[in-house]
């Protein structure tokens, strides 16, 4: 699942950079023909670059929150759910070790009273 999505989201860069160049190149050509000054087409590429920038991280955050609903919807396990399974786990068995020896106390005391030798 982890290679789909960065496969995906390494698709989006790519175009992302491809217009990049292609927004680049078309103000340039702006600046050539004089509909544009230096400074405005820099200052409208720094706009244009930190709006891409924000759309990128909105579309990350979408797929993000997309992808944590599908997993709930589907019941799917997540990291914390398994470590909280494995610390229960482990508190249940400690539990369970610790009513064993304690049955084993008492079965050799008790075989002591009835005068059985201890094994």
């Amino acid at each position: 699942m982890k290679d789909w999505m960065k496969k995906g989201m390494a698709a989006g860069l790519g175009l992302a950079v491809i217009s990049k160049e292609r927004i680049e190149k078309t103000v340039q050509e702006l600046v050539k023909k004089g509909e544009m000054t230096p400074k405005a087409s820099r200052e409208l590429l720094d706009q244009l670059i930190a709006r891409g920038e924000q759309e990128q991280q909105a579309l990350e955050d979408t797929i993000q929150t997309q992808v944590q609903k599908t997993l709930h919807d589907w019941n799917v396990a997540t990291q914390d759910d398994i470590h909280r399974l494995e610390r229960r786990i482990q508190m249940l068995e400690n539990e369970l070790a610790t009513l064993q020896q304690i049955d084993e106390i008492q079965a050799a005391r008790k075989d002591r009273e009835d005068g059985k030798p201890d094994v």
